[in-house]
């Protein structure tokens, strides 16, 4: 079970846990993630690892001020680029329904998140927030742990009033990079 007692650093604060400027060039990035791993590394494949009705994790409730046992819509993927898993997402929305501006998440299957928030002109997004050694509680069985040296950014995107908290974790970013690491260079 993952800690209930994680520590997530306001946007400001990024230099504290990142001083690799690769790494960090992904962490601050504003546009879409999946295109930058297109990018970097060719063919994007998502891995669905889990997705419906559940209960957020504490921290995820906490952040989106919901009750710690209230259900929402949580879909928890793995972005792999040559086989490998390259980003985790999870994203949580409450108040789920049929007639939720974020419906459509349930229908995205193998697509990407990404391609959906960025095609979409009326989001609104909030600053970022940050985290080292996220224990990721998706992991699928034989899948190596995540957690130590990995970095992780969350942000809300809202739509028509309703809020989609979106976390992202990057594996690997405590190693040092290679030609198979998840960094890659700053764009200029």
């Amino acid at each position: 079970m993952p800690p209930t007692d994680v520590r997530w650093l306001p946007e400001a604060e990024l230099q504290r846990l990142c001083t690799d400027a690769d790494h960090c060039g992904w962490l601050i990035e504003r546009g879409s993630l999946t295109q930058r791993l297109r990018t970097q590394w060719g063919e994007v494949a998502v891995q669905v690892i889990t997705e419906g009705p559940a209960v957020p994790l504490p921290h995820e409730a906490q952040r989106l001020g919901l009750e710690l046992t209230a259900t929402a819509w949580v879909r928890s993927v793995s972005l792999l680029c040559r086989g490998r898993p390259r980003l985790h997402a999870r994203t949580v929305i409450p108040a789920w329904s049929p007639h939720n501006p974020w419906a459509q998440v349930q229908h995205l299957g193998r697509q990407p998140l990404g391609e959906l928030l960025f095609s979409l002109p009326d989001l609104q997004r909030s600053a970022f927030e940050w985290a080292a050694d996220l224990p990721w509680p998706d992991a699928t069985p034989g899948q190596a742990p995540v957690g130590p040296g990995s970095l992780a950014r969350r942000c809300v995107f809202v739509r028509a009033g309703a809020p989609l908290l979106l976390t992202e974790l990057f594996p690997g970013f405590g190693e040092r990079a290679t030609a198979d690491a998840p960094a890659c260079r700053v764009s200029a």
